[in-house]
């Protein structure tokens, strides 16, 4: 804190308010049991509670804090009988200055500490104890313990929420999708067109059959003016052109055309192997069973393509926008072989049966379903948005308390309650004056 000190708080050290150990290094992780049972006791490693030891070296309450690695200021309460074994540091609050939990809301705070370090940070424990710290009386912190945990739960609630929303906008790109692809989604377009349809090149498919979704019963039954054929028979296939390039040939070949793999550009290159509107599939990679990403994305103008996507064209009559979204709805888990590199093979991919509408209905199938992905993304930027928000408010809110501006002043409530209060520069006299506090560092067990 720079500037006035809030009325009644006193600037101190921590180191003279706390005790402070490093961890045994004679206990290390990986000779230690992971798991509890009868007759052994909690140990803190770096990375917190996550060890158990046959002995305990500590009883009662502090807090041991990450040493050593990435996670390094990273403090963790201790309570009962317990043990902090190598690159920990053990931190005692004297309770007649500072509250353990107030000593916490500071010591857990990564950015509170001064660093050292680069591949392996550490944290200089003496350099950090040592600076000067903002005392409030002994009141005061305990009100703003409870303030801030109130305020982090509610944050905390608040991205649980947001969390939710992103769930159910991907929920609902799903139920989209599969609207789309089943007919219900353009039910009212069907039922205002009075007259019969012209028979369309899909009807007229190898393998087209009318009315039935052709796939081992996971759709329900499609509207009479589908029909049903396998995917080959709308598209044509244009594998054969996919060129490879190697990463550093890339490197060496930059330039303005996308280079394509199977989940999109990967690299720009100074050449193109296609030039126009194509459809690339993912053709491997663990991605067509978990679907992270599309499966079926639009490439358009000029591009290369690697041999991780197959490229295809739709025939005349069958909408790109449409074949998109059917791919992306499928479970592939049937058509996918292998297991620990997943594959689509050209074979496949041709051999899934494809419920396609009338081509005026996937035109009207895409454009509704563009708007409502257009409308969940708009929600998913603002969720993005709040999340990001949402994060920053923990430091936010600990700034504020470590300067006064988070609840009343010991001092404010004094007056207006017609009472005496202890600013804390009294009470770090009176602690001074005062004999020393009992050991806080109780002995090991017996061997």
């Amino acid at each position: 804190m720079s500037g006035r000190l809030p009325e009644g708080w006193a600037e101190t050290t921590l180191a003279a308010i706390c005790a402070h150990r490093s961890g045994s290094s004679k206990l290390i992780k990986g000779k230690l049991h992971a798991a509890w049972r009868p007759g052994r006791y909690q140990g803190f490693s770096a990375s917190g509670p996550d060890v158990w030891c046959d002995g305990w070296e500590h009883e009662g309450e502090a807090l041991v804090v990450s040493a050593v690695g990435t996670r390094c200021g990273k403090a963790f309460r201790a309570r009962g009988r317990w043990s902090a074994i190598a690159n920990t540091y053990v931190v005692w609050p004297d309770p007649r200055a500072i509250d353990l939990d107030y000593l916490f809301l500071h010591l857990n705070n990564e950015d509170f500490w001064v660093k050292g370090g680069s591949a392996q940070p550490f944290v200089k424990v003496r350099e950090t104890l040592e600076r000067p710290f903002c005392l409030p009386p002994l009141p005061e912190q305990r009100r703003i313990v409870a303030k801030v945990e109130a305020l982090l739960a509610e944050v905390s609630a608040a991205k649980a929420r947001l969390a939710r929303a992103s769930l159910v906008l991907k929920r609902l790109r799903q139920a989209v999708l599969a609207a789309a692809c089943s007919g219900r989604l353009t039910e009212d377009l069907r039922a205002s067109v009075a007259a019969p349809r012209a028979a369309g090149p899909a009807e007229t498919a190898p393998g087209a059959a009318s009315g039935s979704d052709g796939d081992e019963g996971s759709r329900r039954r499609l509207p009479a003016s589908w029909v049903v054929c396998p995917f080959g028979a709308l598209v044509d296939n244009h594998d054969g052109g996919r060129v490879p390039v190697k990463s550093a040939d890339r490197a060496r070949r930059r330039g303005p055309y996308p280079y394509y793999g199977a989940s999109g550009i990967i690299d720009y290159i100074d050449g193109y192997l296609f030039d126009g509107d194509y459809l690339l599939i993912a053709e491997d990679g663990a991605n067509l069973l978990s679907r992270t990403t599309a499966v079926a994305f639009p490439a358009r103008g000029r591009f290369w393509v690697n041999n991780h996507a197959h490229v295809v064209q739709p025939k005349a009559g069958v909408s790109l926008g449409y074949l998109e979204m059917l791919l992306n709805s499928l479970d592939l888990q049937h058509h996918v072989t292998g297991s620990a590199q997943p594959k689509l093979t050209q074979a496949a991919l041709n051999g899934i049966p494809a419920p396609v509408p009338p081509a005026e209905e996937q035109a009207e199938i895409v454009r509704r379903s563009q708007a409502l992905f257009a409308l969940a993304d708009a929600i998913e930027e603002r969720v993005a948005m709040a999340r990001a928000r949402a994060d920053k408010l923990p430091q936010a809110i600990l700034a504020r308390a470590f300067s006064g501006e988070l609840v009343p002043t010991e001092a404010e409530l004094a007056r207006g309650e017609g009472r005496d209060h202890e600013p804390a520069e009294v009470l770090l006299r009176r602690v001074r004056g005062e004999a020393a506090a009992p050991d806080r560092e109780p002995s090991a067990t017996p061997a």
